[in-house]
């Protein structure tokens, strides 16, 4: 099997277990923004299946600058500001963009991620295209525990994470 078509099927079997328990992300993304001293936070507004940033999103806004995602064309790209629907029923922010170079923790939503620095994403590639311009050593792929592999099918394209947050642990890379 091609590294495309382990991909899609992987992408669809993670896909049937969740969603997951997030009990404990929250924890979990308050010591790592700590641990880093991140001030410029990017995050994002997780699906209903997804891990639950809800939490861990209000507890930044309180305390330091909170970023999200939003899709320009083909591009990605982080502002603040109130949050509206936007393409792909996600919730962008309304706000003037920020500099990739700014920001000093990055989360990435994923579908999976590996102890090599691998994450698969939702397979339309605006993460990828985005980390291609990103020098951050703070780059974090948030997914529940079950979505640690062994191995995560790569290619040339895609682009490696620091580390991987999960409800239970905090991995770095």
């Amino acid at each position: 099997m091609d590294t495309s078509s382990a991909k899609l099927e992987l992408r669809k079997s993670i896909k049937l277990q969740r969603p997951q328990s997030s009990l404990g992300l929250l924890e979990q993304l308050q010591n790592l923004a700590k641990k880093t001293n991140a001030s410029n936070i990017a995050s994002y507004s997780p699906l209903d299946s997804e891990p639950d940033l809800k939490p861990f999103n209000d507890w930044v806004a309180e305390s330091a600058n909170l970023y999200f995602p939003r899709v320009v064309h083909d591009k990605l790209e982080f502002a603040q500001g109130p949050l509206r629907i936007g393409r792909f029923e996600i919730m962008e922010p309304t706000g003037s963009a920020i500099l990739s170079s700014a920001l000093d923790l990055i989360l990435v939503p994923a579908l999976a991620a590996d102890m090599l620095g691998n994450r698969l994403g939702k397979g339309k590639g605006f993460y990828d295209r985005w980390l291609e311009d990103v020098a951050s050593k703070n780059i974090f792929a948030v997914v529940f525990d079950s979505e640690v592999l062994e191995l995560v099918p790569s290619e040339p394209h895609d682009k490696n994470i620091n580390g991987i947050v999960t409800p239970t642990r905090l991995i770095a890379i």
